[in-house]
């Protein structure tokens, strides 16, 4: 399926266009079906058409489509699927472009707090996100404009592994202050010489802003919090460390990540990564403006803080095949210009056009985030002398730095529409032996599965699509690219599946807000594996729901936190939120958050956790969440909230995440707050209460509430006076104030007299019509206090009736009753 064009805004019924295209040699009937998407729907077919497609031909379509009237409110899309024949559900579908949004849709990105007044003078944007004094990535990140969109478009020859003229970004950005200059992060070159997954050689071309050229230049980052900024003259300013301080030499704190944890390479000067943009004028603060760079040459892998690589990975096997991504946590720079940095998330929509025959059907297959809109194959130029095709994805929901996936390569991909109306992508590189694909599968077919398994504990799926990609170069691990997990090495493994798709949710819809908070979202995705090899235990044991299974299921998490926490060889020596580059993906990153998570549970109860877990996904989806975000919420939860049991969290979180510890795990050298049930001195005290923390002893201070119904009546009402011979309705209104300490009460006002009871009387005479607003004032539910009511009459008064001279008037009783004193 090529393409699907979209429903006009706000139409719920149309005539949407599309094509087919045939890449086999055998000519084929494609019966297309048009369906709605939605993550938790089940995805209503809306349209059916078929149409007959040459060998290695194209074929257009039309079908008629509409909504159903029963959408609920929020973001669907369009989708065309045709099914390859295979006999297995795989399809080949396209996207339309444009969301449907019903009932106005729901935003992607939580409200932001407002951002403080931006002062009126213009000023250099900042070149770090990351704390002043950090060591982990503190090269990373930009201020003074927040990133919304970005738009990839790469020409990318793969044989040659060059993105080609034609290549550029688009980004578009939102001045957060008044900007002299920005700057972006930009990794041109490094030392990666190897002829096999070689680092970056870019080039930029040009740089526009709203299409007028703006000067640029790459400097040297420098350590977050530097008054002298970039331009700051000192080397020792610019220096490179996994420490902080630098060097027994050198005070400064490090200015970005080395390439190696040997001590030659502390203190070696920063590559120039900082992309500084100068603008022909400034932009003021509050302004929307889109950033080009156009640019050129071999994308490639960065090198991080502990030696390992992690970016574009060159794949030559097939040679000249194309390239594999996994880029955690900063390789996104060594081949696009970005952000990058997790807190900052646009949107994204891609466009890579690469190798493709159209008469032989074969070439590279471009897979991105999100969605795919569709292809489009192009005639042979100078650029592809054997032909192109453009491949076009969208996702709309924000991804981080390190998150965004754009593998080429000779992949076979196809897709699946799951009950619960999710598109699942499944890619594998050709070049895996035809045994391991078919072993593949039989993992990636379960992805469904595992989400539906893994939404009880999270909420709902966050995303419209989701997808697994397997490639074959020797990448050190798998990751959790956003809707598109990437497996390295040909091959998948189910533990590890789960991991992965439970960072969908956790780092993916919620980042971590700093490098140093890595651990927040690993171990979520290590529980997960707790989570799944619980499962199979309450399977055996009787599955879950029921009693045996049930418990199965919590003694395994317990087994899984006691054999870590008695462990005389598990290491406490480095805390979570303090690693640096060197072993920021160490044990305490995975295992030991993962084993705080399962205690936290303990300390919480299940159902506490679970739903202190979904509102981080509903508060902070699509954005990122600091600790004390984090852990406020888990207070919320708390089951005993006395401030001994909240404080005794604030230590248990101090412990788990911010203490290492040295000496033998045998003397007590690690955390000694754990969860009730488990290993360790547990959460609560004999008495349920939070000893030493703080101590619980009742007292029942109190009053009490005498009876009271109380009525007050302000100035009687008065009507204006009656015209004789002229049809008119009078009104008049009395001010009753209520107070009523009864669980209800009903105020009313009747007429008790004995002389023409509902007429106003003068004297004999009683007026022809009866008085109106007699009867039921109002009603209370509950206890009320000075409540003010305006008691309001009506009288009529016909052109004929006839008037005495003198005042009519009647005495009414107001009346304030209970039947709940």
């Amino acid at each position: 399926m090529s393409s699907l064009s979209s429903l006009k805004a706000g139409a719920t019924a149309g005539t949407l266009k599309g094509t087919v295209v045939n890449d086999t040699g055998a000519a084929k009937s494609a019966d297309v079906a048009v369906r709605i998407f939605r993550r938790g729907t089940n995805a209503a077919v809306i349209g059916r058409t078929s149409v007959k497609v040459a060998a290695h031909g194209k074929a257009d379509y039309s079908v008629k489509v509409a909504l159903p009237s029963t959408l609920a409110k929020g973001n669907y899309y369009l989708g065309a699927c045709t099914s390859y024949g295979k006999g297995d559900g795989s399809l080949g579908c396209a996207t339309a472009q444009d969301e449907v949004l019903i009932k106005g849709g729901t935003p992607v990105r939580p409200a932001l707090a407002r951002a403080a007044q931006a002062p009126a003078e213009c000023s250099a944007g900042g070149y770090s996100l990351q704390p002043a004094g950090s060591r982990l990535y503190p090269e990373t990140g930009n201020t003074g404009y927040q990133s919304l969109h970005t738009d990839i478009n790469l020409v990318y020859d793969a044989p040659s592994n060059l993105f080609l003229n034609g290549t550029y970004v688009d980004l578009q950005q939102k001045a957060t202050q008044c900007l002299t200059s920005f700057s972006l992060d930009f990794e041109r070159t490094n030392g990666v010489t190897s002829t096999t997954v070689p680092g970056p050689n870019l080039t930029v071309q040009e740089i526009t802003i709203n299409g007028v050229p703006a000067t640029y230049t790459f400097k040297q980052p420098t350590y977050p919090g530097n008054p002298k900024g970039l331009d700051d003259p000192d080397p020792a300013a610019h220096a490179a460390s996994n420490s902080n301080p630098v060097s027994a030499t050198n005070p400064n704190p490090p200015a970005c990540a080395p390439t190696g944890t040997s001590a030659a390479l502390q203190g070696a000067q920063c590559p120039a990564t900082k992309l500084v943009i100068t603008p022909s004028a400034p932009i003021p603060a509050g302004t929307d403006f889109t950033v080009k760079v156009k640019y050129v040459g071999r994308p490639g892998v960065h090198v991080d803080g502990d030696g390992a690589t992690e970016g574009w990975f060159r794949n030559n096997t097939p040679v000249g095949d194309g390239g594999f991504m996994t880029t955690e946590p900063v390789g996104s720079m060594a081949w696009m210009p970005l952000n990058n940095h997790p807190t900052v998330k646009p949107t994204y929509e891609f466009w890579s056009t690469t190798n493709w025959d159209s008469a032989t059907g074969t070439g590279r297959t471009a897979i991105s985030n999100g969605r795919l809109i569709g292809f489009t194959d192009n005639a042979a130029d100078t650029n592809f002398p054997g032909g192109s095709r453009t491949w076009h994805w969208k996702s709309p929901e924000p991804i981080a730095n390190y998150l965004v996936e754009n593998s080429i390569g000779n992949y076979e991909m196809t897709e699946q529409v799951s009950p619960s109306g999710t598109v699942y992508y499944m890619a594998q590189a050709t070049g895996i032996t035809a045994a391991r694909k078919e072993t593949n599968l039989g993992i990636m077919r379960q992805h469904e599965s595992i989400t539906n398994f893994q939404i009880p504990f999270n909420g709902p799926f966050p995303f419209s699509t989701n997808g697994v990609v397997i490639g074959l170069p020797s990448v050190s691990f798998a990751e959790e690219m956003q809707t598109k997990i990437t497996f390295p090495g040909g091959s998948i493994s189910l533990g590890t599946f789960h991991h992965e798709n439970m960072h969908q949710w956790w780092g993916d819809n919620v980042s971590e807000d700093v490098y140093e908070r890595t651990f927040f979202k690993e171990g979520y995705a290590d529980l997960s594996e707790g989570y799944n090899t619980a499962r199979t235990a309450a399977t055996t044991a009787g599955g879950l729901g029921t009693p045996a299974g049930d418990a199965a299921f919590e003694a395994s998490l317990v087994t899984r936190f006691n054999n870590t926490y008695n462990s005389t060889t598990a290491s406490w020596s480095v805390a979570p939120s303090k690693p640096t580059n060197a072993n920021l993906f160490g044990s305490q990153t995975y295992t030991r958050s993962g084993r705080a998570y399962i205690a936290l549970r303990a300390i919480m109860g299940k159902a506490n956790f679970d739903n202190a877990s979904k509102e981080i996904q509903t508060t902070f989806g699509g954005s990122s969440i600091t600790a004390k975000q984090q852990i406020d919420i888990y207070k919320k939860w708390m089951p005993i909230k006395t401030q001994g049991c909240l404080n005794k969290l604030d230590v248990f979180f101090t412990q788990w995440w911010d203490t290492a510890y040295t000496g033998s795990p045998a003397a007590g050298n690690k955390p000694q707050i754990t969860g009730p049930g488990l290993a360790g001195p547990g959460f609560y005290d004999a008495n349920g209460g939070c000893l030493p923390y703080g101590t619980d002893t009742t007292s029942t201070p109190g009053g009490t509430v005498a009876a009271t119904l109380s009525l007050t009546l302000g100035a009687p009402g008065t009507f204006a006076p009656f015209i004789p011979g002229v049809a008119k309705t009078y009104t008049a209104t009395t001010e009753a104030t209520v107070i009523s300490t009864a669980g209800d009460a009903t105020l009313t006002v009747a007429d008790n007299s004995t002389t023409a009871p509902g007429y106003l009387v003068n004297n004999t005479f009683a007026l022809p019509k009866p008085l109106g607003g007699l009867g039921v004032i109002k009603t209370y539910t509950g206890p009320v206090s000075n409540d003010k009511v305006n008691a309001t009459f009506t009288q009529e008064i016909g052109s004929t009736d006839a008037l005495r001279t003198g005042t009519y008037s009647k005495t009414l009783t107001f009346t304030l009753s209970t039947t709940n004193p």
